[in-house]
């Protein structure tokens, strides 16, 4: 059927602009033109090299040919896109082929269990809602008579989302966060590496991390069977690409066992093959709980 819309490139921002916030990019993105790491701006005709990709959503690049130039790919995409089954009740066989896939591709054995929510805000929220629902079980069978296991152990400038309860422990841009209610959980210095990774810089870094634990170590014995989980990016993003030592993941680990608190990684931003793992936590240690989405 042919396109019977007449919007022009030069038309498209002051239409948008009567319905919509529009404070990002000058070009317009022409869907067809641009491909692999480039995109085509149908404003000026220019090619840009794409660092953007979308909040880092789009790895593959545009229109990648074993996608776009997959007829029956397209086809079964299109068809899942315009019903929408709701796959938690009603099973296709689609799901069933992808579920085959993604488990050949990307479950890792010692996490065979999966949970699918539209966005990685709602995933990492899910998967504290796992922690909390855990943490205050675990509390009832020791004897607990109300519920108590309702906080997150988290770090300075994380970034795990803007919605529900990630608004409080998102604390990267104030603006980001500020005028929305949140929660007070406690909150814990984060010891990210210094490059280049001199002796001194690592002798730092240590410092740090013994003070990281420290604090945790308060917070847990202050807020006894109260804290559900730890919640770390393997590498916060929006925090700075701030990397962390193999050790320190280690510390958490061992924290989060003998606390009897979940460790989640929220790998939103490293999921999927963006450090040369399929999963980041794959450099480090195994954690309880792995979210991601886009």
């Amino acid at each position: 059927m042919a396109d019977t819309m007449t919007i022009s490139p030069n038309e498209v921002r002051s239409v948008l602009s009567k319905h919509m916030l529009t404070d990002g990019y000058e070009m317009v993105l022409d869907l067809e033109e641009s491909e692999g790491a480039y995109l085509y701006d149908s404003k000026s005709g220019k090619r840009y090299l794409d660092f953007f990709t979308f909040f880092a959503s789009n790895p593959l690049g545009m229109n990648h040919p074993k996608i776009a130039g997959d007829d029956d790919f397209m086809s079964k995409l299109g068809r899942v896109a315009i019903n929408k089954p709701s796959n938690s009740d009603i099973y296709t066989k689609d799901m069933a082929e992808f579920m085959e896939s993604f488990d050949r591709v990307g479950i890792p054995d010692y996490m065979p269990y999966s949970f699918f929510i539209s966005g990685g805000a709602l995933a990492v929220e899910n998967a504290m809602k796992v922690a909390f629902d855990w943490k205050v079980q675990k509390n009832f069978q020791k004897g607990y008579r109300e519920e108590k296991g309702h906080k997150v152990l988290h770090f300075e400038k994380a970034f795990h989302g803007r919605s529900g309860y990630t608004l409080s422990v998102t604390n990267t841009v104030p603006n980001k966060v500020k005028y929305f209610p949140k929660f007070d959980w406690p909150r814990v210095i984060s010891p990210a590496m210094t490059f280049p990774a001199t002796k001194e810089n690592i002798q730092e870094t240590v410092q740090q991390e013994d003070l990281a634990i420290t604090q945790a170590e308060r917070y847990f014995e202050q807020f006894k069977d109260d804290i559900a989980c730890i919640l770390i990016e393997p590498i916060q993003g929006e925090g700075g690409d701030r990397h962390f030592r193999p050790e320190f993941h280690q510390a958490l680990r061992d924290l989060a066992d003998k606390h009897e608190a979940l460790l989640i990684y929220d790998e939103v931003q490293t999921g999927v093959g963006m450090t040369g793992k399929f999963w980041a936590h794959e450099h480090f240690v195994k954690p309880d709980i792995l979210a991601f989405g886009k």
